[in-house]
């Protein structure tokens, strides 16, 4: 048999520890990560003092919406002395899991539990929580805890197939998140990512830097290795010590160059429980393993999750219902491009200028609800969902710009408001487009109402704002793919819906849920990040007036905000500017008090304009 034969045999055959070696491994491993985490935490004690920075007194701020008895318990156990007792007890019960203590079968569940409960009663005292390799070694040490409370073969087997899962998991999920990344597919990440300051490598950079294609290439087999994590499951255990050999060289590599080194014992801690579960041998009863492995577990988890998804499509087929009664009464329009549009025409006869609502990114129109009552009872208000959004439809195929959004504008004002004047009032990055649609349409439009607006320059000038776009170029990629899958439920509403009407409240959390939804706002976002990139600092100049209403704690937060907004104001032929104290990015409309407010500004706005004031 040729070399190369032998090496492929070596590497494509399945192999596993049997049941007791594979959970002392795994517990010992991940009992390393705890030891080390925990000395590491006591060696700086001071970060926990005052002006530390792990200080509680500033560290418990992250507790405050948790329930009064859950806040009291972590405020407990996250107090510098009680974090002190729980590192050292953990330090102790890892060093003795790491000690020849096999035969101590009942002590060693004792340690596993001391661990978990250390580690996550410590969670909490750390101002950034916990990372990827807390999170994994505490699961190891949960399993290991389960698996020692009994000497039941199947309750052992149960916990390590959960690790086994979990681990392929982690993997599968990792690589299928970077998947939809544009700089992951393009191989620009790893240079990217050793060239930061916090994870960076300054010889791996320039290496990378040197040879694109080689990081090239390693960037995708990290893609690979990840996506294809599962297919460990259907080879009959032979890919299990290649995928697993460099998932394990990987977590090595970042510990070297990025300083995870935690990560390397706390992730490869389930590697052993990989090998068990995907071993065929194991299946059956052995001299050397009296108990065939039960693989009851996979079986069960298979059943839940399929009983999870079905009901997660049939939850999101309700909420789509939801969605459209709510809008049943709603008119609808087809513009020149083909969309749909669907909007809320209210006190048709009203003197005055017509006053067009232009929502925000991934906003619904129930987000205006306490401002259109307000401003209903004076004016002829128009609230609408653009296309894609709703129950409007987005059926144009050409690809997307901003421009196209004006141009569906421009024909809803030719539909609905004869030859009145208007006055478009626009929240976030409905302020831009209301500055965009008010150019193009010209003299009809006598004025521009600004709500904690965007600016084209805010992703240059503002350092908030740059620091949040990656975080939302990935969190728009994900949303819609997920809530296809029915896992809409598990999106929590945020605190600003709640503020919303009692009666509005559910369908605009149906529409947050809704997968139309996140696609129009990810379509949308592509497309402001490519105008606003290319700002040339040359805003829409309008004729109209403008009104610049400005949240409290958008200013106070990010200092550049007020700058942007004179900007927005210089616009218009003149301007009027107020600030909404208190109010947030988002309650500045959809809390009640805050949007009486801002109604305020707006009919003091409008009626100065009907008068002709300046």
């Amino acid at each position: 048999m040729s070399l190369l034969a032998r090496l492929a045999r070596s590497v494509f055959t399945a192999r596993s520890l049997d049941r007791e070696r594979t959970l002392l491994m795994a517990e010992r491993m991940s009992a390393a990560t705890h030891l080390v985490a925990s000395l590491e935490l006591l060696a700086r004690s001071a970060d926990r003092k005052p002006g530390g920075v792990n200080d509680w007194s500033v560290s418990q701020q992250n507790i405050r919406y948790h329930g009064v008895l859950t806040g009291k318990l972590l405020n407990a156990a996250s107090d510098p002395r009680t974090t002190t007792v729980l590192h050292v007890a953990r330090a102790l019960s890892s060093a003795f899991l790491l000690a020849p203590t096999d035969r101590l079968h009942k002590s060693r569940f004792a340690a596993n539990a001391i661990i978990s409960t250390a580690a996550v009663g410590t969670f909490h005292g750390q101002i950034y929580g916990s990372d990827g390799s807390d999170q994994a070694s505490l699961l190891v040490q949960a399993a290991a805890t389960v698996a020692r409370s009994s000497r039941d073969p199947r309750v052992v087997d149960a916990a390590l197939w959960f690790l086994a899962l979990q681990s392929t998991l982690n993997y599968a999920a990792s690589g299928w998140v970077k998947m939809v990344s544009p700089t992951w597919r393009s191989g620009r990440a790893l240079p990217g990512v050793m060239r930061t300051v916090t994870y960076g490598h300054q010889g791996a950079w320039k290496t990378a830097t040197r040879f694109p294609r080689s990081a090239m290439v390693v960037g995708h087999a990290v893609l690979a290795m990840e996506c294809l994590f599962p297919a460990v499951f259907g080879s009959r255990g032979r890919l299990t010590p290649a995928f697993v050999g460099s998932a394990a060289a990987f977590h090595v590599a970042n510990g070297g160059l990025m300083g995870l080194g935690r990560f390397v014992g706390a992730f490869s801690a389930m590697h052993p429980a990989v090998l068990y579960a995907t071993d065929p041998r194991r299946r059956a009863a052995s001299t050397e393993q009296p108990h065939r492995r039960s693989d009851v577990l996979p079986i069960v988890a298979g059943a839940i999750a399929a009983a999870g998804l079905g009901t997660g499509l049939a939850a999101q087929v309700r909420r789509r219902r939801v969605v459209m009664r709510s809008n049943a009464q709603a008119r609808r329009l087809v513009t020149g491009a083909g969309n749909t549009l669907t909007y809320t025409l209210t006190n048709p006869a009203a003197a005055g200028p017509v006053i067009f609502l232009e929502t925000a990114l991934a906003a619904t129109d129930q987000h205006w609800e306490w401002i259109r009552r307000g401003l209903a009872a004076s004016f002829t208000t128009v609230v609408y969902q653009r296309a894609g959004y709703g129950t409007s439809e987005y059926r144009a195929r050409r690809g997307f710009t901003l421009a196209d959004s004006t141009a569906d504008f421009t024909d809803l004002v030719a539909h609905t408001a004869d030859d009145r004047s208007i006055l478009i009032a626009g929240h976030s990055l409905g302020g831009y487009l209301a500055l965009r649609s008010a150019e193009a349409i010209g003299a009809r439009v006598r004025g521009v109402a600004l709500i904690d607006s965007s600016h084209p320059g805010e992703l240059i000038r503002s350092a908030r704002q740059a620091g949040g776009t990656r975080m939302l170029d990935s969190t728009l990629r994900l949303m819609a793919p997920s809530m296809r899958l029915g896992l809409g439920s598990l999106l929590d509403a945020p605190e600003a819906f709640k503020r919303l009407p009692v009666e509005s409240q559910p369908s605009t959390l149906a529409q947050y849920r809704d997968p139309k939804l996140w696609s129009a706002a990810h379509r949308e976002w592509k497309a402001t990040r490519a105008e606003f990139d290319a700002f040339d600092g040359q805003l829409p100049k309008v004729e109209a007036r403008i009104l610049v209403l400005a949240a409290g704690k958008t200013i106070e937060d990010d200092p550049a905000q007020a700058e942007l907004n004179a900007e927005l104001g210089s616009a218009g032929s003149a301007m009027v500017s107020h600030v909404v104290a208190d109010a947030d990015h988002e309650t500045i409309i959809t809390a009640s008090g805050h949007a009486d407010e801002v109604v305020g500004h707006v009919t003091a706005f409008a009626r100065d304009l009907r008068e002709g004031r300046r």
